[in-house]
């Protein structure tokens, strides 16, 4: 043959043609196997690496061709593709949210990707997300099986990453109702938040007219808020323990951010990770922590007296045990027995969650309130003046105080609306095979509800992104309730709306009014370097705004 290809297809014809004996045709197919061999060592000269880069593409390609294929035969919704391993990974960037509402634009309110192994509904906008999580609640009101999320939750016994059991009804069940009984004594809540509004006052005061990061300090007062509601607890801002659970707090959620990854592709769990033993230490300690505050609030106790929310909590087990001896059966919405919940190391869980996530999310919302107010020096200048002509010079606002101040209130919606502190919500799932639209969304798939999207949908809000506190206000001035928007979900919706929106509600007013009447912030002044605010954020497991200092100014 004149060269070794002609030779190569010359032997295979032969081959084809039965030309040659079954002994020959062992010797032909050894001779083609050595001179295909030879052709790609000494014409084609491919290295070892570039035959297995070649085998894993043919591998992927039929992987994709795969996916392809069981996405159209499954009636999903659609979506972008993706690659193998990875999935659609690489087209979601360092703000999810943001990338989700882009996506809905071009595959509709409802579609799917694939995030490393595992397949993701995305529900964006008011029209589906009622559909759903607020028509359906149950259908959707799971949580899905991730390595972070076990890791968080390693007795089964969470409130916010637990899936959607008899238990855990019965557990939320109880957490929503004392809470409640705990907002609802106002007289007593309110003394808690005006002694700490004093404190911060007072704090800051001692950091006037510097540039200043007052995201430390809003810590240390939400977090003294918290442990009075959850168990009459003060700490002074320099306490030891009270600095080391806020320290703990950041790296659970610096640990839960840095190793989101693994959730979509285990198969890096077994790689060493930083982060995981970062996530785990943390979760001890303030399990630890909560603890000693739980056992030691317990001892002072007394039937029926509910003085915080581990009383209200020991309060409302108590009387539904005993609504269940009485008539002599289990509880029908729930199916299980109370007893096994009386269990100390069930109640601390759910109250560390109920710290961390309370913690997070209201620190957070008074520094976005800030960060706003700062860029828009007029609505600061107004909310000024509707609090000194309501309850002027000579004290600081109360929760009384608030029902008389409705651009403030409508100022914190309007920050809740805009900021989206948790602008996916928490992953949920499907507990059965269900129906969107015509789409099949198969039992136990991962599904994020994109807030953001609702709270930015142009077909319910005007200018939806800008900072306008007077949407919530009619032409009399008077406060429009957000339910009427429909649109308007900052703490979700359905089985998983967070417990403790009713103490937030009553929190974050109280705490912006004060630091409002108290002083003016603006970064007039300073420093080049400590000029500017960013409003985009960083998505982790809130929306977090870019640090930015203020020029403190005690109002006269």
């Amino acid at each position: 043959p004149s060269s070794l290809r002609q030779f190569v297809r010359e032997l295979s014809i032969a081959l084809v043609n039965n030309e040659s004996s079954p002994t020959n045709r062992g010797q032909v197919t050894l001779r083609i196997s050595r001179a295909v061999t030879m052709n790609f060592m000494l014409e084609e000269l491919i290295s070892v690496g570039q035959v297995v880069f070649l085998c894993l593409l043919q591998f992927g390609a039929f992987l994709v061709g795969k996916a392809i294929w069981q996405k159209n035969a499954s009636n999903l919704p659609p979506g972008p593709w993706g690659i193998p391993i990875i999935g659609a990974c690489f087209r979601v960037g360092r703000n999810p949210h943001v990338d989700f509402t882009r996506m809905a634009d071009k595959y509709g309110d409802v579609f799917s990707l694939m995030l490393g192994n595992r397949l993701v509904v995305v529900l964006n906008g008011l029209n589906v997300i009622q559909e759903t999580i607020i028509k359906h609640p149950t259908v959707f009101a799971g949580r899905p099986q991730l390595h972070t999320f076990n890791l968080a939750n390693p007795h089964g016994n969470s409130l916010t990453v637990g899936d959607y059991t008899p238990n855990w009804r019965l557990s939320r069940k109880m957490m929503v109702a004392a809470v409640h009984n705990f907002a609802k004594n106002t007289s007593t809540l309110e003394k808690k938040l005006l002694k700490e509004s004093e404190r911060l006052v007072c704090c800051l005061k001692q950091q006037k007219d510097k540039a200043f990061d007052v995201r430390i300090t809003l810590k240390f007062a939400i977090a003294n808020i918290i442990f009075n509601a959850l168990f009459g607890i003060n700490r002074s801002y320099d306490d030891p323990d009270l600095r080391r659970l806020l320290e703990l707090a950041d790296n659970y959620r610096e640990a839960v951010h840095g190793s989101s990854h693994i959730d979509f592709m285990p198969f890096l769990k077994h790689l060493p990770n930083r982060a995981l033993k970062k996530l785990v230490l943390a979760i001890k300690e303030v399990s630890s922590a909560t603890k000693k505050m739980f056992l030691k609030n317990k001892e002072t106790y007394t039937n029926g007296r509910v003085r915080n929310i581990a009383d209200g909590f020991i309060d409302v087990l108590e009387k539904e045990t005993m609504k269940e001896k009485e008539n002599g059966q289990n509880n029908e919405d729930t199916q299980v027995e109370m007893a096994p919940l009386l269990n100390d190391e069930q109640i601390v869980h759910v109250l560390s969650e109920l710290f961390g996530a309370s913690l997070d999310t209201s620190s957070i919302t008074i520094y976005w309130g800030l960060a706003y107010l700062i860029k828009h020096p007029e609505i600061q200048s107004q909310l000024q003046d509707e609090l000194d002509n309501a309850i002027g010079r000579d004290r600081l606002p109360t929760l009384t105080d608030i029902p008389s101040l409705p651009l403030l209130q409508a100022t914190v919606y309007e920050l809740l609306r805009v900021t989206s502190v948790a602008p996916l919500a928490i992953p949920h799932s499907t507990t059965t095979e269900t129906t969107i639209r015509d789409f099949t969304i198969p039992k136990d798939t991962m599904v994020f509800v994109n807030l953001w999207s609702l709270h930015r949908d142009p077909a319910i809000w005007e200018d939806p992104e800008v900072f306008n506190p007077r949407r919530f206000l009619n032409d009399a001035g008077e406060l429009i309730d957000p339910k009427t928007f429909g649109g308007f979900l900052p703490f979700s919706g359905g089985r998983r709306r967070c417990p403790g929106e009713s103490l937030a509600l009553k929190t974050l007013p109280v705490l912006l009014a004060s630091l409002i009447h108290s002083f003016r912030f603006s970064q007039d002044g300073l420093p080049a370097e400590y000029q500017g605010i960013n409003v985009e954020g960083h998505f982790g497991l809130t929306l977090m705004p870019e640090k930015f200092y203020t020029l403190i100014e005690e109002r006269n």
